[in-house]
């Protein structure tokens, strides 16, 4: 029988992504994004100009549901799409008008979710905690690169 103490990491892990994207959601429901949505969007907003590959690598999503979410996001009218003059089959990112209106509510939005996960944690906890969760997620996209 495996004993749930074999798993508890990952399983607080998964705990812990699955109620930040939850809060994250609602906290997005007025502005009709989704949490890795604005995750996309925040990528374009600070890094105009940005290709569908480098969101993929930045996020760590495959090109399929990258395509899926830039598609969305440009049917809301948040970002844009240029084809680029080098290369026809590469397509640059800009934020659009109303994605960059966007920018300071998706901030808040951040802010207020890492406070609320940080609570009761004090410099140094944070620190570590932000460590620890570096270090794991680097030793899981080893995984993923080598793939």
């Amino acid at each position: 029988m495996i004993e749930l103490s074999q798993f508890k990491t990952a399983t607080l892990l998964v705990k812990i992504g699955n109620a930040v994207t939850y809060y994250r959601n609602r906290k997005m429901e007025d502005l009709d994004l989704t949490s890795v949505q604005s995750d996309v969007l925040i990528d374009i907003l600070r890094n105009p100009g940005i290709t569908a590959s480098e969101i993929k690598e930045h996020i760590q999503l495959s090109q399929s549901t990258v395509a899926g979410i830039i598609g969305r996001l440009e049917c809301k009218r948040l970002i844009s799409k240029v084809v680029d003059e080098k290369d026809g089959r590469k397509v640059i990112l800009y934020p659009a008008e109303q994605g960059r209106g966007l920018e300071e509510t998706l901030k808040a939005i951040a802010v207020e979710t890492q406070e609320f996960l940080l609570e009761g944690m004090d410099e140094n906890e944070q620190a570590e905690f932000a460590r620890l969760l570096e270090k794991s997620l680097n030793n899981l996209n080893r995984v993923r690169n080598n793939n």
